[in-house]
């Protein structure tokens, strides 16, 4: 984001792959059960309250990050790290569970938790032990392990909702926590470059939280007097516009099909206003990518395929605005998840082509560019304009009110700025974000830091 040059990240997109069945080690072995059983103590948030088990979860966390160390490298994916990621992630996401779900809400973390325990696991396991088709966004993931962490993320959270909660389960706190596991199991099969724990746990337990709220989301009512209607309307749309944009080659045929489906979802549970944010986006982040197309082809930093994108562009940029519509968030998220899109498409396209003198958003010091993280002058001023205009179209199109324009706006800036810090952290500590995790990340914190800042806005 904001960069002044950077190869082409668009990967190509290949056939069907098959991956075949493999051993797993005595030490694999070690590290799935203790992941599994650390998943037990979620029962112990029956009785504990949110302060002593954050106390607990935060010693789990010292012991991993301090001793584990120096007593357990064999559980370790690699014996010669000096820490593992994950197995200091897990106690670190639990501990963040604990603290952002306290109170009456501490069943939710439990559930999540159960997600993390259970459904890692078996998702490794029975991916490694059947094989099969691998995922089309995850070549290194199989079918058989997404649906494994589905069905047994599923049950577990299940169980111990209702363990924690003391009530039996309802069809209604079923149906949601299934929808939650189908969210976790989804975003732990997503190639991020970081440890799936960080990435799946939070988004998740905001998921779940949310549709407690709202059950049952708009699209999912009981239709009657014509409900239907504007959904079939959605389709029918969304499925022309799709047939006309790859007709026109404005995107690839993947991009088409995504778009078309992220367009009939986003209409029909956003109505005309989101929709036509949505469109103020596409329509701003295409112009961008095809200004200076040429110079920025000849300096080999131009977007593949003549600027036209796929579907892993569009699940990037609109999974994220599309969730939160689903699941009831105010207009202001909707927004400012646009907000960061466009805010980092202009930085990036922007900064391509006129950064000159690129620096580091943590220590501002000159970098060359091209260096993962760097920012420009250019391409911030041209970043805070895309969340500004996204804020302003918002407005005008009745997603959000007038008052919210700051929060908007502000979420879009420091949403794609976090691409920047990360991917510059990442240079430091030896970690990269994948390119479309991190225009997906953009977007969910964009979301947030507007919650944040305008609470209650709708």
């Amino acid at each position: 984001m904001f960069r002044s040059a950077s190869p082409s990240e668009s990967r190509p997109e290949g056939p069907l792959e098959l991956r075949r069945r493999a051993r797993l080690t005595p030490s694999e072995w070690k590290r799935k059960a203790l992941h599994a059983g650390m998943g037990l103590f979620a029962l112990t948030l029956r009785w504990l309250d949110a302060g002593p088990a954050a106390a607990l979860a935060g010693a789990a966390l010292l012991f991993n990050a301090v001793v584990m160390p120096r007593i357990g490298r064999g559980i370790y994916r690699d014996p010669r790290a000096r820490r593992d990621a994950g197995i200091v992630a897990y106690p670190a996401m639990v501990l963040l569970l604990i603290l952002v779900f306290s109170g009456k809400y501490l069943t939710v973390a439990a559930a999540v938790w159960a997600m993390m325990a259970f459904g890692d696991p078996a998702a490794a396991i029975a991916g490694r032990l059947i094989g099969g088709p691998t995922l089309p966004w995850n070549r290194e993931k199989t079918w058989v392990g997404l649906l494994a962490n589905w069905a047994v993320a599923s049950s577990a959270a299940l169980a111990v909702f209702v363990f924690v909660s003391r009530r039996p389960a309802t069809p209604d706190s079923a149906a949601i926590l299934v929808i939650g596991a189908a969210v976790y199991a989804f975003l732990e099969s997503v190639r991020s470059g970081i440890d799936d724990n960080v990435v799946a746990a939070l988004p998740t337990a905001l998921v779940v939280y949310q549709l407690g709220l709202i059950w049952p989301p708009r699209l999912l009512a009981a239709p009657g007097g014509g409900a239907w209607t504007p959904l079939l309307v959605a389709v029918a749309l969304n499925a022309a516009v799709a047939c006309a944009m790859g007709a026109l080659r404005v995107v690839s045929v993947s991009g088409a099909v995504a778009g078309g489906i992220a367009g009939a979802v986003i209409l029909a549970a956003g109505g005309w206003g989101a929709y036509g944010l949505l469109w103020a986006f596409f329509l701003g982040g295409t112009l961008a990518t095809r200004l200076g197309y040429r110079r920025k082809a000849a300096l080999g930093v131009a977007q593949a395929d003549s600027g036209r994108r796929g579907a892993a562009h569009v699940a990037a940029n609109c999974l994220v605005p599309a969730a939160l519509l689903l699941v009831g968030a105010p207009g202001a998220a909707y927004a400012a998840a646009f907000a960061a899109a466009l805010a980092d498409t202009l930085g990036t396209e922007v900064g391509t082509l006129f950064g000159r003198r690129p620096f580091s958003p943590l220590t501002f010091r000159r970098l060359e560019p091209g260096t993962p993280g760097a920012i420009s002058v250019p391409g911030t001023l041209a970043s805070l304009a895309g969340a500004a205009a996204i804020a302003l179209a918002a407005v005008a199109l009745g997603v959000s009110p007038a008052r919210a324009i700051p929060a908007v706006a502000a979420g879009g800036f420091i949403g794609a700025l976090a691409e920047s810090v990360l991917s510059a952290m990442g240079a430091r500590f030896g970690f990269r974000l994948d390119h479309e995790f991190a225009n997906a990340l953009n977007t969910f914190v964009g979301a947030m830091v507007a919650l944040r800042l305008g609470a209650g806005l709708a």
